[in-house]
């Protein structure tokens, strides 16, 4: 049996990059653990919701892009992530456009739309937890890393254009550049932050504000509150009572968070 490659067996550099892939996964598992669980609360979730049956689909691809990114095999990760986006657009979508349905009806009334490899949905979706100066941003954000991760899905002259240049550069699995894993990590945070925010809509508005909000009103310590979105999301629970007494430095501690 292959022993996988651990942190300690790689150059410092890379360690560090590759430990950050760890830390970003490990958030968006954190977070789609969490909205399974909270979810699962309401008696029909197993028979209505697809998340019940998807979670899981979800949770191997976070794990394995910690894996293939300490193994070299990134092109592999950023396929993953492209699954990651379209399953969270599609789950998204069925949920909002018939909650109530069982999952079987859902198969059968959106068999066209989950068959098909386009998202051309997303313009459908209804981000109601979203600020709405934010809602078409995050959809034009979520054409942008469609199109980012489908370059390599598909065999592209860019991918060939890429191989080429690692090649001459004495690129290779096991052998990468710690830019190449943090250009990985780059696209993996806004992907699983994307992936998120379609997510907490799939599913009742108060899962959000159960993660979001922290002790004493605070937003909590996690990795994708430094995406501007998931940062938008957690302003529209400054309504809250507990978040009175601290609001000017709940607000000023989410803007200086945000980062990507």
């Amino acid at each position: 049996m292959m022993r996988g490659t651990e942190l300690r067996d790689l150059p410092a550099e890379l360690a560090d990059v590759i430990g950050s892939t760890q830390n970003i996964a490990r958030a968006y598992l954190a977070g789609l653990g969490f909205i399974v669980q909270d979810t699962a609360r309401d008696p029909s979730y197993l028979a209505n919701h697809v998340l019940s049956y998807l979670a899981q689909d979800l949770l191997q691809s976070g794990v394995s892009i910690i894996a293939l990114a300490r193994e070299g095999l990134l092109n592999v990760a950023k396929r993953e992530l492209r699954f990651l986006l379209e399953a969270s657009i599609k789950i998204a979508f069925v949920q909002q456009e018939a909650y109530g349905s069982t999952v079987q009806e859902k198969l059968e009334l959106f068999e066209d739309e989950l068959a098909s490899s386009k998202i051309s949905i997303k313009k459908d979706l209804t981000l109601a937890q979203l600020p709405e100066a934010l809602r078409e941003p995050f959809k034009v954000e979520l054409g942008k890393l469609f199109h980012e991760t489908s370059a390599y899905v598909h065999l592209t002259p860019m991918q060939i254009l890429q191989s080429i240049d690692a090649a001459e550069a004495g690129v290779s699995a096991g052998n990468e550049r710690p830019s190449y894993v943090a250009d990985l990590n780059s696209i993996a945070e806004r992907v699983m932050a994307a992936s998120l925010v379609l997510l907490f809509h799939s599913v009742p508005q108060w899962v959000g504000g159960d993660w979001l909000v922290g002790g004493e009103g605070a937003t909590i310590d996690w990795h994708f509150t430094r995406s501007r979105f998931i940062a938008a999301m957690d302003s529209e629970y400054d309504y809250k009572h507990e978040r009175q007494k601290t609001l000017v430095e709940i607000r000023a501690a989410r803007e200086a968070r945000i980062a990507f």
